[in-house]
């Protein structure tokens, strides 16, 4: 599709591709940055939202809050562009399927899945109500699930006053028919219908008269796998104080059900599911847009302009999170191999080596300089000293664990990290950590609980993957190889455990990997973007098939980043 620029104004400093999506708050461009070539989304606000200064006014201020929102379940803003010409929001750009279109081609998800599902879209949620800002019109098309399965939620704040309940009939609590304004409550409802249409295929309420059956119609609970149909009733209650009280507290009472229901690994194999779904569904073409709902209601607001509800995934610029999918783009296993988009036409993706392939290094050198690239990384990431990244650690001795959050560098001292993670026995639950220099702060509730890093449990998980994922773990590993060679884009090498382990910091992580799989080296693989920055590292101690222990991490969006001690 050609792009065509939005009356007749572009922001500066960016070179836009191609359009992505389009609906009533307005148009969606892939561009890239032209001073550090990042891929980024940037939203062109539609002339009505513009002309509407009482939008205009409480967008800016949500804009201004969720830009400094650092989660790994909600997408990042990066800056709001006002001129005489029109508005603009850029945007993080996520490779990813929206649940709107894995439902439409794949159908109901099954219930580890969903609640898997249910989890992100509460986590995100939860960091959005904790900043004071409510998204408003939750759907399935605000819902993208990336290449690892995670639920990521966007589209904040860009439904005028008044009109949540026509952009997103399926999904509108009873309040919002009756012209109340968008509250936490109403976030929890919309989450839960998304929840029961993941489970049974369909939304709570389809008909002629939305507003009455969102009012009136009995919950139909019975619908959904028993275990979850107190999960159903609480957050589709018609009175919102009967509803959890917040975000965080609908996600003990899901993971209290799940686990009793089906035991402690239920989350790895939801997400486990929700990750081959998304991948299925990006095979296929990309869904018509809905019909417009015949929806009716006695004292609904009819907003001019609007759009049919549960438009493209892109439609609404998220005040403050806006991920914009790349119809059918999956990422995770296939930047490792592939380096490039994926179109959701294309042939099925191929495994990343964590899951499949096995990137063997080559005997000779190979005629790369390690310690060149390791020096050409340093100075790149020296101009965008921060990610956000996503983190696996599987294979034996108590391996397994995960993350994804954000990172920044710091000269002189240890990265800065905002994550949540999860690792096996008692920090199998996934935990919110903000890691700066020689503490690690854990949420607890509302609160933040400072530890030591390195300590037991979750501080000691929060520095594993600090010291396996950051970017000294890449040039750790360059520096010390005594091979490397490079095919198709994608370096590969191996390093000896004894050079490895003299190294301060990630030298420790991987003596630990070593120990556990009995080997003296570790292969590994990597592969860096167009301005020389990491995009993926794989790295291997033991044999492809056998006691061995593997990371793999991904990273994205490369720019500045604070990561600043909580409260």
């Amino acid at each position: 599709m050609a792009f065509t620029v939005v009356d007749g104004w572009t922001v500066p400093g960016f070179t836009q591709e191609r359009e992505l999506g389009d609906g009533a708050a307005g148009r969606v461009v892939l561009a890239v940055d032209d001073m550090t070539s990042t891929k980024v989304a940037i939203k062109y606000l539609a002339g009505a939202l513009r002309a509407d200064e009482a939008f205009m006014a409480r967008f800016r201020a949500s804009a201004r809050t969720l830009s400094q929102l650092e989660d790994p379940n909600v997408a990042d803003l990066y800056d709001f562009v006002e001129a005489p010409e029109g508005a603009a929001v850029v945007m993080q750009y996520v490779d990813g399927v929206a649940l709107r279109r894995v439902l439409a081609a794949q159908g109901p998800t099954g219930p580890l899945a969903a609640l898997s599902m249910l989890g992100g879209t509460l986590l995100g949620l939860a960091a959005a109500h904790a900043v004071e800002v409510v998204h408003g019109a939750v759907r399935p098309s605000a819902v993208l699930v990336d290449g690892d399965g995670n639920a990521r939620l966007t589209d904040f704040a860009t439904a005028a006053s008044g009109t949540e309940a026509q952009l997103a009939p399926a999904y509108a609590a009873p309040e919002l028919w009756d012209g109340s304004p968008a509250t936490v409550a109403t976030d929890l409802y919309a989450a839960t219908a998304i929840f029961f249409e993941c489970l049974t295929g369909h939304p709570p309420y389809a008909g002629r008269n939305m507003a009455r059956l969102h009012r009136e119609a009995p919950i139909p609970a019975e619908e959904v796998p028993g275990p979850l149909r107190e999960l159903i009733g609480q957050g589709l209650a018609k009175d919102p104080e009967s509803r959890p009280k917040s975000a965080a507290d609908y996600l003990g009472a899901l993971e209290e059900a799940a686990v009793s229901a089906y035991g402690p690994s239920w989350e790895a194999q939801g997400r486990g599911r929700l990750t081959e779904l998304a991948a299925q569904a990006a095979l296929q073409p990309e869904p018509p847009k809905p019909k417009p709902s015949r929806s009716s209601g006695r004292n609904q607001v009819i907003a001019t302009g609007q759009a049919p509800a549960s438009g493209p995934s892109n439609r609404r610029i998220a005040a403050a999170i806006a991920a914009v999918v790349v119809a059918g783009a999956v990422v995770g296993g296939i930047v490792f191999v592939k380096g490039g988009e994926s179109s959701g036409d294309a042939a099925p993706p191929t495994p990343s080596p964590a899951q499949s392939s096995t990137p063997q290094p080559s005997a000779p050198p190979g005629g790369v300089a390690p310690a060149q690239l390791a020096a050409r990384i340093v100075q790149a990431t020296d101009q965008a000293p921060g990610a956000r990244f996503s983190y696996r650690r599987t294979g034996c001795c108590g391996a397994p664990s995960a993350a994804q959050g954000t990172f920044g560098l710091v000269k002189g001292a240890e990265p800065a990290y905002s994550m949540t993670l999860s690792g096996s026995g008692k920090t199998r639950k996934r935990a919110q950590a903000v890691v700066i220099g020689d503490r690690v702060y854990l949420r607890a509730g509302k609160k933040w609980r400072p530890s030591p890093a390195g300590g037991r449990g979750y501080p000691a998980l929060a520095e594993q993957v600090r010291r396996g994922g950051s970017v000294s773990a890449v040039t750790t590993l360059l520096n010390a190889a005594t091979s490397l060679t490079e095919s198709g884009g994608v370096y590969k090498g191996e390093a000896p455990v004894a050079a490895l382990a003299r190294t301060p910091g990630s030298g420790t992580l991987y003596a630990e990997m070593a120990r556990a799989t009995r080997v003296q080296e570790i292969s590994f693989a990597l592969k860096l973007d167009g301005s020389s920055r990491p995009s993926k590292l794989w790295l291997r101690a033991g044999p492809a098939k056998g006691r061995n222990q593997i990371i793999t991490t991904s990273y994205s969006a490369w720019g500045r980043r604070a990561i600043k001690a909580p409260r």
